[in-house]
């Protein structure tokens, strides 16, 4: 048995021509000495030995000898990956979920903030803008000298002693606040925060017709558990950790291309159940049957962008903005 080849289920033609492809993508990372870090620890680590003389110069030329001899063996500290891209074609499975979602947050403007959105709804300048926000600083001096002379029996005085007190005592602005049936507008607004990285999950249910099917099962649970994991560094203390590798994810029907494109993901979990409605054994002790599920994350979160790309791409015209960033 080699893993070092590409997986399918079911193995015979079942008539069922929906399929989806999880094939592995090499990324090309950079080690530590062919980075932006090259010249800056090289010429620390030079200026080192130019600030000193005697003994600790020469331990300061050692260490530059160490780091120049990282960049030839710092690729062999990991062991190496499959030499090959592998791939596994399973039956393309119902109810796919696809669930798009920007994050929003509430931010309280308050009166300083509001009169600073007005000011730039105005099209004001950065001057009148700044005017306008420090105006809004303390309340209206009218206001509070009409508190003190006439009580708080205007809307404008009511809200300047609001303001006052809200910075000094909560149970004042509450008593003015319920006295009055008046409570200061917080002003919120909806800001965005950011885009959710989308999340993928796969279920299939293998049940093999042969033994040879039962041993591709088998060979494709041992395909997504491999590839989920991390290597690590070949150290003593294993102190590294290199990332698996990421999945590109195709959906087709009768050779079409079907769903929404998913942007290369990383295969975040690999949940296995077997013999879910009996415990039943082949004859070699496999399985009656195997549930996978997979969770998958892609590497990034989509813009605006790339829904357009992709849509350029399904009625193949050309691209009218450039790809997302990687």
């Amino acid at each position: 048995m080699t893993l070092n080849r590409n997986f399918k289920f079911p193995l015979e033609d079942d008539g069922y021509k929906g399929r989806i492809t999880f094939e592995t993508v090499q990324e090309n990372y950079k080690t530590l000495p062919e980075t932006v870090f090259k010249g800056l620890i090289g010429d620390q680590v030079q200026g080192g030995v130019n600030a000193v003389e005697g003994p600790e110069a020469a331990v300061n030329a050692a260490n530059i000898r160490a780091f120049q001899g990282t960049q030839k063996t710092q690729r062999g500290l990991l062991p190496p990956r499959f030499d090959k891209r592998r791939k596994a074609t399973l039956y393309l499975p119902g109810a796919l979920q696809f669930q798009d979602n920007v994050e929003y947050t509430n931010v309280d403007l308050g009166i300083i903030g509001r009169a600073g959105l007005n000011a730039i709804q105005a099209g004001k300048s950065g001057s009148s803008i700044l005017g306008a926000v420090t105006s809004n600083l303390l309340p209206d001096f009218t206001s509070i000298q009409e508190a003190f002379n006439f009580g708080l029996r205007s809307e404008a005085a009511q809200v300047a002693a609001l303001r006052l007190t809200s910075k000094l005592s909560p149970e004042v602005q509450g008593a003015i606040e319920t006295g009055t049936g008046i409570a200061l507008n917080p002003n919120r607004r909806s800001t965005l925060r950011g885009i959710g990285v989308r999340q993928f999950r796969f279920t299939f249910k293998m049940i093999p017709t042969s033994q040879k099917e039962a041993n591709e099962i088998k060979d494709i649970v041992q395909f997504f558990r491999e590839e989920m994991y991390p290597d690590t560094s070949n150290d003593a203390l294993n102190a590294a950790l290199r990332f698996p590798n990421k999945f590109e994810i195709k959906m087709s029907y009768d050779n079409k291309k079907v769903a929404t494109k998913i942007l290369p993901s990383f295969l975040a979990s690999v949940d296995v159940v077997y013999n879910s409605t009996g415990m039943s054994f082949h004859k070699d002790g496999s399985f009656q049957e195997t549930d996978l599920s997979l969770s998958f994350v892609e590497e990034r979160a989509l813009t605006k962008r790339d829904i357009i790309n992709e849509t350029a791409e399904y009625y193949e015209l050309p691209s009218v903005l450039g790809s997302g960033a990687r």
